[in-house]
């Protein structure tokens, strides 16, 4: 997950200059390496179900999320195209057409671009401020993301995002929290081919 470059400014309340700001310092970064921890709790599990990864984004559009534990699985978004695999060097499925992962997918990648007429052709979003502490919380305009997302909401203070939530329709709720970010990470030619490469195809996914 990115981190904000910039501090939010000091207040309470709805704050559209704010709001500003935090997606400028978003578009300013060559990239992001982000640690994170991920609570989901499902509806239909008495137990929540806990992992943890790496999370990496190159703007503009792609974006690749690795679980290391408790089992490996790989998402990558390189543009239009979504694959997914549950192998280090395994095949992979063509999830571009699965509208429940285009849903996840955009969920970042509107945040992610730091382009606010793109976010708000798919959120409405409200950023409120406390000090140093900030809440940005964003709601489907319509459909396809209405019909699988209640809400996302991101939580941080003056060093950048700490938390991301999201709220499914279902009742279903996921909260990924950061513990270790690199910003304004650069990546070479090695390292892209290395995250979003492609590996062996499997059959598309929808």
């Amino acid at each position: 997950m990115i981190l904000l470059l910039v501090r939010a400014p000091a207040g309470a309340g709805p704050d559209e200059t704010g709001l500003d700001e935090l997606l400028a310092g978003m578009a300013s970064t060559r990239g992001v390496a982000a640690e994170f921890q991920e609570r989901r709790e499902v509806a239909l599990l008495v137990e929540p179900l806990e992992s943890r990864g790496i999370l990496y984004f190159v703007p503009p559009d792609r974006m690749a999320r690795f679980t290391t534990e408790p089992a490996f699985s790989a998402l990558v978004a390189d543009g239009g195209a979504l694959r997914f695999r549950d192998t280090p060097d395994g095949p992979e499925m063509d999830l571009s057409g699965s509208p429940m992962a285009s849903a996840f997918i955009e969920n970042f990648m509107a945040v992610f671009s730091g382009d606010r007429r793109r976010l708000e052709r798919v959120y409405v979003a409200r950023l409120a401020t406390r000090g140093e502490a900030w809440e940005l919380a964003l709601s489907p305009r319509g459909l396809p993301l209405a019909h699988f997302i209640e809400s996302v909401t991101l939580r941080g203070d003056a060093g950048g995002m700490r938390e991301f939530e999201v709220r499914e329709v279902d009742g279903d709720r996921t909260l990924m929290r950061f513990v270790s970010v690199e910003l304004d990470r650069s990546f070479d030619s090695v390292e892209l081919e290395t995250l979003f490469g492609e590996r062996r195809p499997l059959a598309k996914v929808r």
